[in-house]
């Protein structure tokens, strides 16, 4: 039960019995959050316990350590209690040494920097206390392993080497990046030991390596740099298993920052703090199962908000042929048919994955996509001969055009996410432009139908396909239908026989339709690029993997419902794919 504002709280604080339940709600939501934050169900208790949730007294108020142990500090002796604050929440946890019951009531609705406080006594003792002593099992960390000088002098030459050197250098949306020894392939996250880069590990990391060798195991070969303006971060990721041994080491220049790991099944996040000229060592679970990123923001928060600087990171790890055997098999790209791993966690963390799994792909593989894309589809022939003449209709995700010409009497424009596929189009003299799905810029209610065949597959959480969908219904006038295609994870069902289906194939013609199999329905499928100058890999061409969500019976009409204005015309199964069909109302 949560402690309610007595009537004379509310009325010290001019404050009226519905702001108080708002308030109220706010500390339920502050509870959630902490749920999600230990990975179990946090409730509060009748009785007094040793930790207590002070909601409304968080960072993400503004209020920090300081603020806080000034309003304790009558209360409680400061070397009795601990404090944890969460990062960006509007919460904090006071653990005491003892029990005091009068704690909540002495504290409950004062005021710090004009929020209102309240307290709750939690049901249970948490799995954390402050966040920087507790770790994910295998992660070390060792403070000051450099002097500020000789970081100084890294930080300069790397910094000059971001303004020199191109062949090495990543300009990604959330920081810059130089590799050394050999180059991440963020496309694919993975390394290419046959093609070793010109530029080694530099001598003076060579130094470092010489300072760090005590607490190590492994003899890297291969180093990433990435420079972090203040309020840059890295989306939650596992290192690629297969291409790297036991560790990944990490060195911290020019600011403090806090890393988030969380783990995959839990959800449980820990922040931990690396300092600055700090050596971060992940083995164990944290090198092959818990996730780590860093949320890009300004400022960071553990005991107080701290702004962060310019910083540079030092990621070194020993590359390896040799494939992953490691106890995390969930995580591990060598015991998963050799295919990234991922976590989608957010629309953020959405769009990122297509991004780097859908866009910068088909980008990669235009050319080579087009040359087995022929033939169009009978059922999609079908519903175009079965538009009036003179119909407009729009092809969203048109990809090499195919169905921009099938009829002479209708005009179809088309549009892509991809400009290397919209330049196929246009070379064959199609209507067409770049544009994402997510975000059409046509005049609504201005066609008279849309197709979108073997696209929304590629979108990688429900919020965001039934935005597509909406876009689609957008357009139409009304009695307009619609046409949407997505692969299905019940692949045999227009089969024959009754074999077995076999894995998708890896040759980049996706032959075999119907015969894939798909052990969840968030999956990597394999494209091997066949174009002179490629990267090869084992079998002399450039391996790919793109992003889908295969579709079960009912799942794409159930995002069709959520659609406001469409009705659903009927759904069928053609050749491994869900069809749907919806008119305008």
């Amino acid at each position: 039960m949560i402690v309610e504002l007595r009537k004379s709280d509310r009325q010290k604080l001019n404050m009226s019995k519905k702001q108080a339940k708002k308030q109220l709600k706010n500390l339920q939501r502050c509870l959630k959050h902490l749920s999600a934050l230990v990975g179990h169900e946090c409730t509060v208790s009748r009785l007094p316990s040793k930790s207590i949730l002070l909601g409304n007294a968080g960072h993400a108020n503004g209020i920090g350590r300081a603020d806080v142990v000034s309003l304790l500090q009558s209360h409680l002796d400061e070397s009795s209690y601990k404090l944890y604050f969460p990062p960006d929440k509007q919460f904090s946890i006071l653990f005491t040494q003892d029990i005091c019951e009068s704690i909540v009531d002495m504290i409950n609705a004062t005021k710090i920097k004009g929020n209102i406080l309240y307290c709750a006594f939690l049901s249970e003792d948490l799995s954390f206390e402050i966040s920087n002593e507790i770790k994910p099992p295998g992660l070390k960390l060792f403070g000051d392993i450099i002097s500020e000088e000789f970081e100084g002098e890294l930080m300069e030459l790397f910094l000059e080497h971001s303004k020199n050197r191109s062949s090495s250098q990543d300009e990604l949306k959330n920081r810059v990046t130089l590799h050394y020894g050999y180059k991440f392939d963020y496309k694919t996250n993975l390394v290419d030991l046959t093609a070793p880069l010109e530029h080694p590990i530099p001598a003076s990391v060579r130094k470092v390596l010489g300072i760090i060798q005590p607490h190590i195991s492994i003899t890297p070969n291969q180093l990433t740099v990435n420079i972090y303006q203040p309020g840059q971060g890295i989306p939650k990721h596992v290192d690629t298993h297969s291409i790297f041994t036991s560790e990944i080491l990490s060195v911290s220049l020019g600011s403090d920052v806090v890393m988030d790991f969380k783990h995959p099944t839990s959800g449980k996040v820990l922040p931990v703090l690396l300092p600055r000229r700090s050596l971060t060592v992940m083995s164990g679970e944290s090198r092959y199962l818990w996730h780590h990123g860093i949320t890009p923001r300004k400022t960071d928060a553990l005991q107080d908000v701290v702004e962060r600087q310019l910083r540079i990171s030092l990621t070194l790890r020993e590359c390896t042929p040799d494939p992953c055997t490691c106890n995390f098999p969930s995580q591990c790209d060598s015991q998963n048919y050799g295919k990234p791993r991922y976590s989608v966690e957010d629309e953020e963390e959405g769009a990122r994955l297509e991004e780097q799994y859908v866009s910068a792909v088909y980008e990669e593989i235009a050319d080579h996509f087009s040359s087995t894309r022929h033939s169009p589809w009978p059922g999609v022939v079908k519903f175009l001969n079965s538009l009036p003449s003179m119909s407009l209709v729009v092809d969203v995700g048109c990809g090499n055009g195919k169905y921009l010409g099938v009829r002479s009497d209708i005009t179809v424009v088309g549009n892509d996410n991809s400009y290397n596929l919209c330049s196929i189009c246009q070379d064959r003299g199609h209507e067409v432009f770049a544009c994402n799905a997510l975000n059409i810029p046509l005049r609504p209610s201005t066609c008279d139908s849309v197709i979108c065949i073997a696209m929304l597959h590629h979108i990688t959480t429900p919020q965001r396909r039934v935005t597509v969908l909406e876009n689609l219904a957008g357009l139409l006038t009304p009695g307009g239908l619609g046409l949407v295609t997505v692969w299905a994870q019940e692949q045999h069902l227009d089969l024959e026989t009754t074999e077995s289906c076999r894995p998708c194939p890896t040759d980049g013609t996706e032959e075999g339709v119907g015969r894939r199999h798909f052990d969840s329905q968030d999956v990597f499928v394999d494209w091997q690029l066949k174009k002179p100058g490629s990267v090869p890999d084992k079998s002399g061409s450039k391996l790919y993997y793109r992003y889908y969500h295969v579709f079960v019976e009912g799942e794409l009409a159930g995002l069709i419902s959520q659609v406001p204005g469409v009705e659903l015309v009927e759904v069928t199964y053609e050749k491994a794919n869900w069809c749907a069909v919806f008119r305008k109302l």
